[in-house]
């Protein structure tokens, strides 16, 4: 799901004037810059549950909803820094969300993913 929707943010970084090039790659239409947001958010939006679900198994034995608050704190903490970018820098705030999901699908790469609940509801039936 992430690697989707880093190919839809990628085009419509590709659709839109950017910090490396002033004319966009890609011909934008009206179309496609919307095709792209909305592939964008819908990768997005299926990628969230997964998430959640993949660091309540990393963090077992502690509850749910301190891997969930975790989680939600952190999102919350790059919002407000993605707000702090001047309006006149928008270019960088397109390419940064790029970059943001680049690095999250690299760091997913080597993520070991133990289902230690389920084991554990296993052993104790």
């Amino acid at each position: 799901m992430l690697i989707g929707c880093f190919f839809a943010v990628l085009w419509f970084e590709l659709s839109i004037r950017s910090i490396f090039y002033d004319k966009p790659i890609l011909q934008p239409t009206m179309m496609t810059i919307g095709l792209s947001v909305t592939f964008a958010g819908l990768f997005q939006g299926a990628a969230l549950p997964l998430i959640y679900e993949s660091l309540a198994e990393i963090m077992f034995p502690l509850p749910e909803s301190l891997s969930a608050s975790v989680l939600v704190q952190l999102s919350n903490i790059t919002a407000l820094v993605l707000l702090f970018i001047p309006p006149n820098l928008y270019n960088l705030l397109n390419f940064s969300v790029l970059v943001s999901i680049g690095v999250c699908i690299v760091m997913m790469l080597y993520v070991n993913i133990d289902y230690k609940r389920r084991n554990e509801d296993e052993r104790k039936q």
